[in-house]
């Protein structure tokens, strides 16, 4: 275990190192002892504001991908199954279609005030029909979820049909995944944030343990099973609206990294929460790194993390039967 640690470590920071200084593809390479006024713009100004978003979005869609697939009791639970995250881009084009036509200047800022309007309405309609559906059960969450995945993708099909191209290039660019409309003060501020978010969240580790046993066993050690899903299923989708509002819908990371990790860590979340942040962010700022450096232009985050992420889900896949195989 200590070995996949100071592995994991070494990774993140050689992924940092390298997406900060190395340039590809035209991209200009610095070297950090012989610093020139661009070189310092480009550093400080340019790279460093993505790579500080790129831990923060990291670390956000791995902490609510673990959480939807722990509290949901489902493998295949990411932000983008129960349409949070869906419904939060939309939230943030039509935020965007009205603020431009309005003239005023659509920041990060407005990005995620839309966003975050976008999850609460989602995380709201799928508490309401899932306590219809089940009284807050697993599955009634996880069809509820499914109906509003299915409703917001036709939203957002009627909404690109009825653009002209210029518009439809900038929703389909967007949603694929984008940093470079943040700045360096919405990067560290995010960042701040996602921390304070993800140090309560620590606070409840002891009750997550006992989620694994089953909600009646949970129960049986004085944990409210359906407080602690609504609790928890609202971070997860605040998660996602800050992760969605900075990088657009980034495809593959919150379902890969939370399996990864308890394969790799165990399943204690005392420490696995922790692991999921540094695993989370590393995993995002290469992807960010090979979508700025693998062609002359900036490649969509969501590209470079399902071309990526698809070989190395299936190579997780066989990594974990393997292991329950010889059980």
């Amino acid at each position: 275990m200590r070995k996949h640690a100071i592995f994991t470590y070494g990774v993140g920071f050689i992924a940092i190192l390298l997406s900060l200084f190395i340039g590809l593809n035209g991209g200009k390479t610095i070297l950090p002892w012989q610093l020139s006024e661009i070189d310092k713009v480009i550093l400080f100004d340019l790279r460093l504001a993505k790579i500080i978003t790129a831990i923060t979005v990291g670390i956000c869609l791995a902490i609510a991908g673990h959480l939807f697939q722990l509290l949901l009791a489902n493998p295949l639970a990411e932000p983008s199954l129960l349409g949070i995250s869906g419904i939060a881009s939309l939230a943030v084009i039509l935020g965007a279609a009205g603020l431009i036509s309005s003239a005023f200047d659509f920041s990060v800022f407005y990005m995620f005030l839309f966003a975050l309007c976008g999850a609460a309405l989602a995380i709201s309609v799928i508490f309401l029909i899932a306590k219809k559906l089940g009284n807050y059960a697993s599955l009634a969450i996880i069809l509820a979820g499914i109906c509003i995945t299915t409703i917001t993708s036709a939203i957002s099909s009627w909404f690109i049909f009825y653009s002209d191209n210029d518009q439809l290039r900038i929703f389909s660019v967007w949603m694929l995944g984008s940093f470079e409309h943040v700045t360096m003060t919405s990067a560290l501020i995010t960042l701040a944030a996602t921390g304070v978010i993800v140090s309560l969240l620590k606070r409840r580790s002891r009750a997550l343990n006992f989620v694994y046993l089953g909600d009646r066993n949970a129960q049986l050690h004085g944990i409210d099973v359906k407080r602690l899903r609504l609790e928890c299923l609202s971070v997860a989708a605040l998660l996602t609206a800050i992760a969605v509002s900075l990088g657009g819908i980034v495809a593959f990371l919150g379902l890969l990294v939370p399996h990864a990790c308890r394969m790799i860590f165990g399943n204690d979340n005392k420490h696995l929460i922790t692991k999921l942040c540094f695993v989370g962010a590393t995993t995002m700022v290469f992807i960010e790194f090979l979508s700025r450096t693998l062609m002359s232009t900036n490649l969509p985050l969501a590209l470079v993390s399902a071309t990526l992420g698809g070989p190395l889900f299936i190579w997780v896949l066989f990594k974990h039967f393997a292991h329950r195989n010889h059980m």
